[in-house]
């Protein structure tokens, strides 16, 4: 179990948005799909991500469903790769789940984007997973 591969708890193919589309599309993404944060691609590679957190402070807003006047709304056109986070931390699929903990809380992240041998993005690691395995070992820590 100490060894399990980070493949056996992320997402896989996970929603993500292209560069060139908006902050507003992002936002709507995100809010629809109740997720926290966006691979950023280009040409299906992975070049930035993109967070709830990231929007939140281009807004000055603590919450995203938050109301907005008019003047919030310039951000909004913006594309997302200005707005996204560059040299993105990243995992490979087959690390062990132990490397990918120690790595966000290392760097205060919430969650890892999940690429293969060639950096192509095939899953993404969020700390839900995590504290999900966590909480499998614990049970079965205590079935024994």
């Amino acid at each position: 179990m100490a060894r399990t591969p980070v493949s056996e708890l992320m997402t896989p193919d996970p929603i993500t948005i292209a560069h060139h589309e908006t902050v507003g599309k992002a936002i709507e993404t995100m809010t629809r799909r109740e997720i926290r944060r966006l691979p950023v691609t280009k040409d299906g590679k992975l070049v930035g991500i993109i967070s709830d957190r990231d929007v939140r402070q281009m807004g000055g807003r603590s919450s995203l469903k938050l109301p907005k006047n008019d003047q919030d709304d310039a951000y909004l056109q913006l594309p997302v790769e200005e707005a996204m986070t560059l040299n993105v931390i990243t995992i490979r699929e087959n690390q062990p789940v132990q490397e990918a903990i120690a790595l966000m809380l290392k760097n205060k992240i919430s969650g890892l984007p999940v690429v293969d041998r060639e950096k192509k993005l095939v899953g993404i690691l969020s700390e839900l997973d995590v504290l999900k395995y966590c909480l499998d070992m614990l049970e079965r820590e205590a079935d024994r």
